[in-house]
């Protein structure tokens, strides 16, 4: 099996939550600020506040954010809403691993985008670090 690596840009408590996908095929680098490191990750966890600084990258970015104002269009991006009500951070752990649902909502994704959020998801829960793999994509109009 390839092993996955994935970035996290942000500060945010609901971005960092993303560490928790972590398995035996996946590294993770978090950083609070894009640095102008070499962008050479399958994945990039980030919200609007960096999608300026990391313009040049190609691959697929998962844009979070708390509500579902501000999509983005950018092409191989799909936004994540995480309306998680919580009140510290055992909670919104919790919430994070416990989804039900994952909702996707994109413009432009190539296949093999979609194919590996997929089986990214899939492997996080064989591995039982979140309980769904229920997935939804959902085209921006």
């Amino acid at each position: 099996m390839k092993i996955i690596s994935v970035l996290i840009i942000g500060k945010s408590d609901y971005l960092k939550v993303f560490r928790f996908l972590k398995h035996y095929h996946m590294t993770i680098d978090i950083i609070d600020e894009y640095d102008g490191r070499n962008l050479d990750y399958n994945l990039i966890v980030t919200s609007n506040t960096f999608l300026d600084s990391i313009s040049k990258y190609d691959g697929l970015i998962f844009n979070v954010s708390l509500d579902s104002n501000g999509f983005s269009v950018r092409k191989n991006l799909v936004n994540l809403v995480l309306n998680f009500k919580y009140n510290n951070d055992d909670e919104l752990i919790q919430l994070f691993i416990n989804n039900p649902k994952w909702n996707f909502y994109y413009d432009s994704l190539e296949k093999s985008k979609v194919k590996f959020i997929y089986e990214l998801l899939s492997t996080c829960n064989s591995y039982y670090k979140i309980c769904s793999k229920e997935i939804k994509f959902h085209k921006i109009e």
